[in-house]
């Protein structure tokens, strides 16, 4: 199996221990004391997620067909935070493509601003899971992973391991494991949550934490296209650090991919040609030191005594 598909499987394993430990804690009512209303909005949200979806559905459905009073009605009590539009619709009896696109840009408003207010409660009432990812994350990331030299569940799983890319006979020192946490697990993003939910208001808060997503976004994408060109595997988060990930046999011996073992083999060849070359310099300078003595004694020893 291919190395960087390997380190995926186990990036993806220890996110999932993560986002267990972080949803598990916080679910508790007793260490939550927000959980109640966390439960109470965020099914508040998904139900206005469903309505939408279904008021869009319907609202698409035969255009040209004029809805009845039973219909109204019906559609009214389901969708009651759309009326407006419903009113538009039954008044008009049919409406044309057009006049359901317009439609469906008011829709499309009236869900937005309902949304946006029903997710920022969810957030209010989420610090705590916040706080235990901020901590899960450092704690899995850099305690575990200095605690059993470089490998969490998922490398372990995968007989991977960071090593020093400098001498994998050196530890790795624990803030290659932070420059490595802060890029490649999000816990900058959480801590701009945390502080932003508690400091900002509404609008400047979901500007400022999508603006961050968007960036670690980039970041991770960056992270991946240059793990992918690079030869020996390493990420932005890798060479920062100054580590590597390393594949390992049964036996603790490294497995170096195909690519890898001829981009050592070429490196190894050219430091040969590159020292055989250097050697050649050196005796040929010093043949030509030697010859110039000799010329020097020669043209001594046949100068007349005077």
């Amino acid at each position: 199996m291919n190395k960087l598909f390997k380190r995926f499987i186990a990036y993806t394993i220890d996110m999932m221990v993560i986002l267990i430990i972080a949803q598990s804690l916080s679910g508790i009512p007793q260490i939550n004391k927000q959980l109640n209303n966390y439960n109470k909005y965020s099914k508040e949200y998904y139900e206005l997620l469903e309505d939408y979806i279904y008021f869009k559905d319907y609202l698409h459905s035969d255009l040209d067909k004029e809805l009845t009073e039973e219909d109204y009605k019906s559609w009214l009590e389901e969708c009651p935070e759309y009326k407006e539009i419903i009113d538009k619709r039954y008044e008009k009896k049919t409406i044309t493509e057009e006049e359901y696109e317009e439609l469906d840009k008011e829709a499309d408003n009236i869900y937005n601003k309902l949304a946006i207010d029903k997710a920022y409660k969810v957030e209010k009432n989420n610090i705590l899971y916040f706080c235990l990812y901020i901590i899960a994350v450092i704690a899995y990331f850099v305690g575990f992973n200095k605690y059993t030299g470089g490998q969490t569940l998922g490398k372990k799983l995968m007989r991977l391991k960071i090593v020093n890319n400098s001498d994998n006979s050196k530890d790795v020192p624990i803030w290659s494991y932070i420059v490595r946490m802060l890029i490649l697990y999000q816990p900058i993003n959480y801590l701009i949550k945390l502080i932003g939910i508690n400091y900002l208001d509404m609008n400047t808060y979901f500007d400022v934490t999508s603006n961050v997503s968007t960036i670690q976004g980039y970041v991770e994408m960056l992270v991946i296209v240059v793990a992918m060109i690079r030869v020996d595997g390493r990420g932005i988060h890798d060479i920062l650090a100054n580590t590597r990930v390393i594949a390992y046999d049964r036996y603790g011996n490294e497995v170096k991919d195909k690519i890898e073992i001829i981009a050592s083999e070429i490196k190894s060849n050219k430091r040969k040609i590159l020292k055989d070359e250097n050697a050649s310099i050196e005796k040929n300078r010093k043949r030509v030191k030697t010859n110039k003595k000799t010329k020097s004694k020669k043209i001594i020893d046949e100068e007349p005594t005077k």
